[in-house]
């Protein structure tokens, strides 16, 4: 089975997917790190867009209900989420060759699990046939909020105007980017969760699932 959660940045889309994964006893899928991981190599400046061919070098694992990225089998996921990564991420997620390049590793995960995938596309491009899909929102206000008080992000921006500046600018990228903008996917259901729990999110999603 394959569940795709599409939507915009800090929707929460990974925060659900996690509980989901657990809950449904499936193998969670972090598309954005992957894109966050090729991000950081690139900041890194020993590999350039120029030549892709050390993307075949990222590999993806969900052990223990956590989600693990390795570049030249050394694990860099406690490096892939500082909010500083954000424009980067979107910025190289927009490259058509980098998304083809990390497209294969994606689709041959769930060909040998039941997998829970979120990102901008996985229900419109990397899944088109998912099980069930959803597109997860919130407001820039609730969003920014998110940012804000989420320890995983590393060192927080103190303003929250700036961070809501931040998430305007990349759901503008996202959604008017040539290749596979943000956007609802075909017989997705939408879920607005600016006025909800987390718990009430989950549950909408379960309610769905479940039933």
């Amino acid at each position: 089975m394959i569940i795709t959660i599409d939507g915009p940045v800090a929707s929460g889309k990974s925060s659900v997917a996690k509980i989901l994964a657990k809950e449904l006893n499936m193998y969670y899928l972090y598309t954005g790190m992957l894109y966050r991981a090729v991000a950081h190599v690139l900041l890194q400046e020993k590999h350039t867009q120029d030549d892709l061919s050390w993307i075949k070098n990222i590999s993806y694992t969900y052990q223990n209900s956590k989600p693990h990225v390795f570049f030249n089998n050394e694990e860099i996921t406690d490096k892939l989420n500082h909010f500083s990564l954000d424009k980067k991420a979107s910025i190289v997620s927009a490259d058509k060759n980098v998304r083809a390049a990390l497209l294969d590793l994606q689709r041959d995960i769930a060909k040998e699990n039941d997998v829970i995938a979120d990102g901008r596309d996985c229900g419109s491009v990397v899944f088109p046939n998912a099980d069930f899909k959803f597109y997860l929102t919130a407001s820039v206000d609730a969003r920014a909020k998110r940012v804000m008080s989420d320890p995983a992000r590393g060192e927080r921006v103190k303003d929250i105007e700036e961070i809501k500046k931040e998430i305007e600018e990349r759901d503008k990228r996202d959604s008017e980017r040539d290749v596979a903008p943000l956007s609802i996917p075909k017989n997705a259901i939408v879920v607005d969760s600016s006025n909800l729990t987390f718990d009430e999110t989950v549950q909408e999603f379960l309610s769905v699932v479940q039933k």
